[in-house]
Parts: C-alpha cells; sequence; structure tokens
C-alpha cells in the first residue's frame, strides 16, 4: 500500500494566514535554507523543515521526526540559555480540525516551534557596524559581554578531542564554502588563503595536538549576523551549530569571528582591540595573539563567502562583502603570509 510522505505544508499555509493560538494578525513569512520563520506583531515563530535535500545530506539528517524534534529540542536549549529574554518556549503542536494545537504531548506532536520575542532588525549588530553605530568603548562592553554569554553555555566536553583533526576538518568546510562563490574569489585565491591555514597546523602540530585541545569547548556559530547589541547589551541568537562535529570549537573563536566583523567592518582595529581587551578582562583569559594568523585569515574567508552567497538574495550585502574581500586579501600582503 502507497504510504504518502509527510508534509509540513498544511500547518505552514495555516500560520501564514494567521492560524496561530495567540495571534490575531498576519506575520511576514521568511523562508531560510532550514526553517520557516513567522514574524508576528511582538512574536516570532521558528520551524525547522523536514525536506531539504541541500541540509540534510550536507549538515545534518532532520528529515525524520525523531531527529528534527532532538534538534529543535537542543538547539532551543541552547539559545534559551545563552538569550532567555528573547527565546520564550518550545511548542509541541498537531493540526486538529484544520486548527493548529499546542502543547499536545510529544508522540502526538507532528512539530516543535521555537517561540521568540521579536527584535528590532536595526539591532542586529551586522547593521549596526555598517551604519557606524557601534563605538571603541561599545566593543569594549561587547568583549565584556561575550565573555559573559560564554560562561553561560560553558559545559565540560564528555570525550577528548584533538584540535589539529577538528581543524583540517575546518578547513576543508571552507574549501568547499568558498567555492559557490568563484566568481568573485577564484580558485587560486581560495585555494592560498586555504593552503595558508593548512600549512599553519602543520607547521604547529605540536602546539595543536597538545595545548590547543586543552581548550576545546562546546560552541556555537557566533558572528555579528547572529548578535544583537540593544540598549548596550549583548544578545546571542540562532547560534546553534547546523553540523555536529562544528559544536566543539577552540575557546576563543567567538572572539575572533565577532571580532573580525568589527573590525573589518568598522574599518578600525582598534574595535577588535578594545572588544579583545574586554573579553580579557571579563573572562582571564589572555587571548593568545600567535593565533591571529590563522583566526583572522579563516573568519575573513568565512564571512567573504557568507557574504557574497547572501547579497544574491540581499543586495544590501555586497558592499560588505567587497569590503571583507578588500580586508583579506590587504591582510594577506601586509603580514606576507
Amino acid at each position: 500500500m502507497f504510504i504518502m510522505p509527510y508534509s509540513q505544508k498544511s500547518l505552514i499555509e495555516l500560520i501564514k494566514s494567521g492560524g496561530f493560538p495567540g495571534e490575531t494578525s498576519i506575520p511576514k513569512h521568511i523562508e531560510t535554507v532550514i526553517s520557516n520563520v513567522f514574524l508576528f506583531d511582538q512574536k516570532v515563530y521558528k520551524l525547522y523543515k523536514n525536506d531539504n535535500e541541500f541540509f540534510n545530506k550536507g549538515f545534518r539528517d532532520i528529515s525524520g521526526k525523531a531527529e528534527r524534534f532532538d534538534f529543535t529540542h537542543r538547539d532551543f536549549i541552547w539559545n534559551q540559555t545563552l538569550s532567555p529574554s528573547i527565546y520564550l518556549r518550545l511548542y509541541s503542536v498537531a493540526l486538529e480540525g484544520g486548527q493548529v494545537v499546542t502543547n499536545v504531548p510529544n508522540e502526538q506532536a507532528e512539530e516543535l516551534i521555537i517561540e521568540m520575542n521579536r527584535i528590532n532588525e536595526e539591532d542586529v549588530l551586522f547593521e549596526k557596524l555598517v551604519h557606524g553605530k557601534v563605538s571603541e568603548k561599545d566593543c569594549f562592553l561587547l568583549g565584556e559581554q561575550l565573555a559573559n554569554n560564554l560562561q553561560k553555555v560553558k559545559e565540560r566536553l564528555t570525550e577528548s578531542h584533538n584540535y589539529y583533526e577538528i581543524f583540517k576538518t575546518r578547513v576543508s568546510d571552507l574549501r568547499n564554502f568558498i567555492k559557490p562563490v568563484e566568481e568573485y574569489v577564484s580558485n587560486k585565491e581560495a585555494r592560498t588563503y586555504c593552503d595558508f591555514l593548512d600549512a599553519f597546523v602543520e607547521k604547529n602540530r605540536n602546539w595543536f595536538d597538545g595545548e590547543l585541545s586543552g581548550q576545546l569547548v562546546y560552541g556555537g556559530d557566533m558572528h555579528s549576523h547572529n548578535a544583537v547589541f540593544s540598549n548596550k547589551q549583548l544578545y546571542l541568537m540562532d547560534t546553534f551549530p547546523p553540523k555536529e562535529i562544528w559544536r566543539i570549537e577552540h575557546r576563543l573563536v567567538p572572539l575572533y569571528r565577532i571580532g573580525m566583523d568589527l573590525w573589518v567592518l568598522s574599518d578600525k582595529q582598534e574595535m577588535f582591540e578594545n572588544f579583545v581587551h574586554g573579553y580579557e578582562r571579563k573572562s582571564g583569559i589572555k587571548v593568545d595573539r600567535r593565533l591571529d594568523n590563522l583566526y583572522v585569515i579563516w573568519a575573513s574567508a568565512i564571512m567573504v563567502s557568507y557574504l557574497y552567497m547572501l547579497q544574491r538574495i540581499d543586495p544590501s550585502k555586497k558592499e560588505a562583502a567587497k569590503k571583507f574581500h578588500k580586508f583579506i586579501r590587504d591582510y594577506f600582503t601586509k603580514w606576507k603570509i
């Protein structure tokens, strides 16, 4: 007997039409690579897709209900721990009589939906940087608050990991991540950056095998697009990693990922330095600047590719992409890497 495959379509259409309990307006619907997001006047609801082949094959397979529920639950717990004033609750939902019903028992639920407070898009850190609304003094505060946020999700690793092996995988992932923007970053240029990263790791293998492996933590996808800076307060959003292997990272990666956005988008290295100083003061961790070249090139290359891909659907991101591209070229030349 033929069984129709499960579809989220009916649920999505109902919510798009305003049919979510407690809501009386029609939401703005945003479809991302891996989710459907519904923006009402005050609240936002997020539903992870079950049928995105790109994500299910390349990152994490959440096509099955059990796997999707597990991912959604872990994603929510991580993000709520970081920003509890934004991430409010996790609804287990089902369709009954053509209506969305919430808080049904998990075994009867069709989907899990994340409820969030809606933020002002002008407060996204990326947008504030692009419009020159972040000061050097703010950067020190951001560094302190990043340290505080990371402390919230600090957790002992359940098993040992080797950073040499992990970062080699990161470089391989980066090579694949840059390929889709070869009309902007040639294959030759991309290889130059990635070959440098590989060579750095090989040259310093003992350091990666030893000291740096001892500094690994559970981490997230933290950069200025996933950060909000409102009323001098930093909030991190949507940072649970799409790949399980990306959950393990060196403790300084969030500092450099966000720090490079501060530096490049402001055209001021002093913004980055103040950010580092704030982080050092609050965390008690002295940043090992021997890692600068590695993480500056790696974080910048990620953003170059990310922004060039993003500008295809949002042309306003092209100038930022070009700025990052110029920065990485100039930095590579300046330091004769």
